[in-house]
C-alpha cells in the first residue's frame, strides 16, 4: 500500500518531466511565451498577482531544468525600491576550475500591467527574452560538466519602473562575490522579432577582447545573421546591463530590435518569430558556454562612453545652434526684432573636479530688422552679419561625473567678415571687432550637449560716424557631441 502510495505521488513529478522531455525547444518557447503574456498574468506590472504568478512559473522552470538557487536555498532575491518590495529570481550552475568567476546573463520578466483599463501583454518585451533565459539555463545544465566558470541565471524584476532588479543584483554580487569575478553580463531583452528585423543586434562587443571575432564565428556556425556593435550608445534609453557596466564588468546588450508594437498592447504572442527565438536561444546558449569554458576569456579594458563615469581631463567636439539677435540703438530707444539665426563650429572642455573651461568657435549668421533709413515709417529692412565667433566660459558643474548640469560666465570674440543691408545701404561702416559678456547653462549627458548661450555686446557696431547701435542681445540653443 505504501509502494502504491509513494507511485501514485510520484506518477505526476514523472508524466511532467517526460512530457517536458518530450518537447521540442520551440515549443516549450512558445507554452512559456503564451503563459508569459497571457491574460491570467495581467501584463506582469511590478509588484502586482501578475508579477507574483510570473516569478512563480520561472522558478518552476529552474528547478526542472535543475538549475540551484544562488543564496540561501532559494531562487527568489527580494529587494526593495522606494519603498515598494520586489523579487529578483536568480539560479546558478556551479563551475570547474574557475568557479569563483561568474558569467552572468539576465532578462526582466516584468512588463507595464495594466494601464487605462488595457493589459499590456509584454510578449517581445520581455517575455521572449525569459523565455529564452529559462532555455538557455537548461542547455548550460545540460553541459555543466564543460563549464569552468560558474553561470548566474538571472530573471529581473522592475526594469521598466527603471532598472530597480538589475540595479539590485549588481550591489548584491558585489558584495557577495566580489563584482570583479564577473567576467561577462548579458541582457537578453525583446528577442522575439528575428524574422522581422533580419539579425540579433548585440551591443558591447568591444568590451570583451575580441568580442567581434568570436560573436561572428559563433554566428556563422548557428546560420544566424548578427549586427555586432562595439559598445550602447544611447542616451536616452538603457538596459540591465548599466548596472554592471558602471561598476567595471563586460556588458553585451541582445535584442532583435524595436518594433511598432512596442509598449503597446499589441505586443501578442501571436507576433512572435518562434523560429527565430529557437535558434537564437541555441545561439546565445553556446555563447555564454564558451564565455564560461575559455581560460583566456576576459575584458577588452574598453567602456562604452555612457557607461564610463569619470569625466576626461580634455574633450573635443561639434556644435550647432539657432536663436535670434536684436540691434539696440540706445539714442533712440529702439531696439529692433530678431530673426532666426544660425551656427555651427567646434567645441572644446576641460574638466577639473567640479570646475571647467569651455571654449567655442563657430561660423554664426546673424540678422536683425530695423527701420528703412530712406523710409523710416515704411516696411523694415533686413541687416546681416557673418562672422567667426568665439565664445570663452568659466564653468561650474553640479558633479565631477562625465555627466552633469553646468553654468558659465564669459566673453566672447566676433570678427564680422561680411555684413549687408536689404534694402537701401546707409553707408554704415560696420566695426569688424565685436566682442561682449557671455553665459552658458546646460547638460552633457554621455557625448551629447545641449546648452543655452545668452550674449550681450559691449561697444558699438557700427563707426563712430554712423549711429551707435550694438547687437543687444543674442540667445542661441546648442546641440554638440562630444567624440
Amino acid at each position: 500500500m505504501r509502494k502504491i502510495l509513494s507511485l501514485s505521488l510520484l506518477l505526476p513529478l514523472l508524466l511532467a518531466a517526460v512530457d517536458t522531455s518530450a518537447q521540442s525547444r520551440k515549443e516549450r518557447l512558445e507554452e512559456y511565451v503564451n503563459y508569459l503574456a497571457s491574460d491570467e498574468l495581467k501584463g506582469r506590472g511590478a509588484a502586482t498577482e501578475g508579477a507574483v504568478k510570473a516569478r512563480n512559473f520561472i522558478a518552476a522552470r529552474y528547478r526542472e531544468c535543475g538549475l540551484k538557487p544562488l543564496y540561501e536555498g532559494d531562487f527568489f532575491v527580494p529587494f526593495e525600491s522606494k519603498g515598494t518590495s520586489y523579487c529578483n529570481v536568480v539560479g546558478v550552475i556551479e563551475g570547474g576550475a574557475l568557479k569563483d568567476e561568474y558569467i552572468v546573463l539576465g532578462a526582466h520578466y516584468d512588463h507595464l500591467g495594466v494601464k487605462d483599463g488595457k493589459m499590456y501583454p509584454g510578449a517581445d518585451d520581455n517575455a521572449s527574452g525569459s523565455a529564452a533565459l529559462i532555455e538557455i539555463a537548461r542547455e548550460l545544465v545540460a553541459r555543466k560538466d564543460q563549464l569552468q566558470r560558474s553561470v548566474i541565471i538571472a530573471a529581473f524584476d522592475a526594469e521598466e519602473l527603471g532598472l530597480f532588479g538589475s540595479n539590485s543584483l549588481a550591489g548584491f554580487l558585489d558584495d557577495l562575490v566580489g563584482i570583479k569575478n564577473v567576467k561577462l553580463m548579458m541582457s537578453v531583452d525583446m528577442v522575439g522579432r528575428y524574422k522581422g528585423h533580419g539579425s540579433l543586434v548585440m551591443e558591447g562587443v568591444a568590451t570583451i577582447r575580441d568580442g567581434r571575432v568570436l560573436a561572428s564565428e559563433m554566428a556563422r556556425s548557428h546560420s544566424i545573421k548578427i549586427s555586432p556593435k562595439n559598445f550602447e550608445t544611447s542616451v536616452l534609453t538603457a538596459t540591465d546591463t548599466q548596472a554592471f557596466a558602471l561598476k567595471g564588468v563586460p556588458t553585451l546588450a541582445v535584442s532583435t530590435g524595436i518594433h511598432g508594437q512596442y509598449h503597446k498592447p499589441t505586443d501578442t504572442p501571436d507576433l512572435i518569430d518562434y523560429d527565430g527565438l529557437d535558434n537564437v536561444s541555441g545561439y546565445l546558449a553556446d555563447f555564454a558556454l564558451q564565455a564560461a569554458t575559455d581560460p583566456d576569456w576576459q575584458a577588452s579594458g574598453k567602456v562604452a562612453r555612457k557607461h564610463n563615469p569619470k569625466q576626461p581631463a580634455v574633450e573635443f567636439g561639434v556644435l550647432g545652434g539657432v536663436g535670434g539677435s536684436s540691434l539696440s540703438f540706445p539714442e533712440a530707444y529702439i531696439s529692433t526684432k530678431s530673426m532666426t539665426d544660425y551656427s555651427v563650429g567646434l567645441v572644446g572642455r576641460a574638466n577639473v573636479g567640479v570646475c571647467g573651461f569651455q571654449l567655442e568657435a563657430y561660423y554664426e549668421n546673424a540678422r536683425s530688422r530695423f527701420p528703412s533709413v530712406d523710409r523710416p515709417l515704411g516696411p523694415s529692412q533686413i541687416y546681416s552679419q557673418q562672422s567667426v565667433t568665439v565664445p570663452a566660459y568659466l564653468l561650474i558643474r553640479t558633479s565631477k561625473t562625465r555627466d552633469a548640469m553646468f553654468l558659465g560666465v564669459g566673453g566672447y570674440y566676433s570678427y564680422a567678415f561680411t555684413h549687408s543691408f536689404s534694402k537701401a545701404d546707409p553707408g554704415w561702416d560696420v566695426n569688424p571687432h565685436q566682442g561682449g559678456i557671455a553665459t552658458v547653462f546646460g547638460i552633457k549627458a554621455s557625448g551629447l550637449l545641449l546648452q543655452w548661450s545668452f550674449r550681450s555686446q559691449i561697444g558699438s557696431l557700427f563707426a563712430a560716424d554712423a549711429p551707435q547701435a550694438k547687437m543687444g542681445y543674442a540667445s542661441y540653443i546648442t546641440l554638440g557631441w562630444f567624440f
